[in-house]
C-alpha cells in the first residue's frame, strides 16, 4: 500500500512532539555543590612547645554513616539524613586528616608529621575517631547547631603503648539553615578542635612515655 507523502509526515511530525513530550516529563538532576573546608590561616601558638619528634596521623575511623562525602543533618533526636545536593569534597575521614595535618604544619612546632603509610618515619601516633559530625535541630529550633565530637589518642612508636587519649568537642550555631552558613559553621568548629587537639598532641606526645 502506498502512503500519501503528506500522511507520512504528519505522523512523523505527531511521534516527536509525542517523543518531546516524554522527554520533557523526565526530570532533570539537581546540581550537586562541592563544599571544602578551609584551614586557619595563622594556627600557630606561641603558647604550644616546639617538639623534636615525629608524627603520623592514621585515617579516623567514624560510623557508616559518616564514612562518606555527605553532609549529615540530624532533623530530629533519632533520625539521621543528608543534605540533598551538597557534598563534602572529600570522605569525611579524608577531609579531618587533611585539615589537622594541614594545622600540624602550619603551627612550625614539630619535626614532621605525616598520613599513615606515607613511608616517613614516626615516632608518635595520633588515632582518631569521629563520633559526631552533624547539624542537629535541636527541640524547638528553626535553625541547627553543628556538633563535632573527635576521641583521639596518642601511641608511642613501635611500641604502640598508649600515652594518653582525650574528647574534643565543639558546638556552633548556625547563622541560618541555608547550607553555605551550617558549613562556615562546621568550618569553624572543626579548626576550633583541630586547634585543641594539636595543643594538646604537642604538649602529651612524648611527655608521659616511660
Amino acid at each position: 500500500m502506498i502512503i500519501n507523502p503528506c500522511i507520512r509526515l504528519l505522523v512523523s511530525a505527531l511521534l516527536l512532539i509525542s517523543m518531546s513530550a516524554c522527554i520533557s516529563l523526565i526530570k532533570e538532576p539537581d546540581a550537586i555543590t562541592v563544599y571544602s573546608l578551609r584551614s586557619t590561616d595563622h594556627s600557630q601558638n606561641n603558647a604550644w612547645p616546639t617538639v623534636p619528634w615525629s608524627l603520623t596521623i592514621t585515617r579516623p575511623i567514624s560510623n557508616t554513616f559518616l564514612d562518606s562525602n555527605r553532609i549529615v543533618v540530624r532533623p530530629e533526636s533519632n533520625i539521621l539524613k543528608v543534605y540533598q545536593a551538597a557534598n563534602w569534597s572529600d570522605t569525611l575521614p579524608d577531609l579531618v586528616q587533611e585539615k589537622l595535618l594541614e594545622t600540624f604544619e602550619n603551627s612550625g612546632k614539630i619535626k614532621a608529621v605525616s598520613r599513615q603509610n606515607s613511608g616517613v618515619p614516626a615516632e608518635v601516633a595520633l588515632l582518631l575517631d569521629i563520633r559526631q559530625f552533624e547539624a542537629v535541630y535541636l527541640s524547638g529550633q528553626k535553625k541547627p547547631n553543628v556538633l563535632i565530637q573527635i576521641h583521639a589518642k596518642l601511641l608511642e612508636y613501635p611500641s604502640n603503648r598508649v600515652i594518653t587519649s582525650k574528647t574534643f568537642d565543639a558546638d556552633v550555631a548556625t547563622s541560618s539553615k541555608d547550607i553555605p552558613d551550617v558549613v562556615q559553621a562546621f568550618e569553624t568548629g572543626l579548626n576550633t578542635v583541630n586547634q585543641e587537639i594539636v595543643g594538646w598532641a604537642l604538649t602529651n606526645g612524648r611527655g608521659k612515655t616511660k
